[in-house]
């Protein structure tokens, strides 16, 4: 899905507690679209940009946010990476 919406072999987002998400600006650009099943995406309606997608059964009080729409510099904690079984055949071939 991630890749379809971001036309993208791949999607990097952080995830934070819905509690803890402030926007400081904008928020009444944001559009919400039901994507699949419980998932909500949320993009700027004004440039497109994908910005949130949050709804999961498995971590409802979640929301994950798309890092490249971040303004500031942003260090994770850790990387994990998901739903690598649906990854495109051509990346680790494109990296080496």
């Amino acid at each position: 899905m991630c890749q379809k919406q971001h036309g993208a072999a791949f999607a990097t987002y952080g995830s934070i507690q819905k509690a803890n998400l402030v926007y400081i600006q904008g928020e009444e650009l944001l559009k919400e679209f039901a994507s699949s099943g419980s998932i909500k995406r949320k993009f700027c309606c004004r440039c497109g940009s994908n910005i949130e997608w949050s709804g999961s059964e498995s971590y409802p009080d979640w929301a994950s946010i798309t890092l490249a729409t971040l303004d500031s510099s942003y260090k994770p904690e850790r990387i994990s990476e998901i739903y690598i079984e649906s990854k495109v055949c051509w990346l680790n071939e494109a990296i080496d």
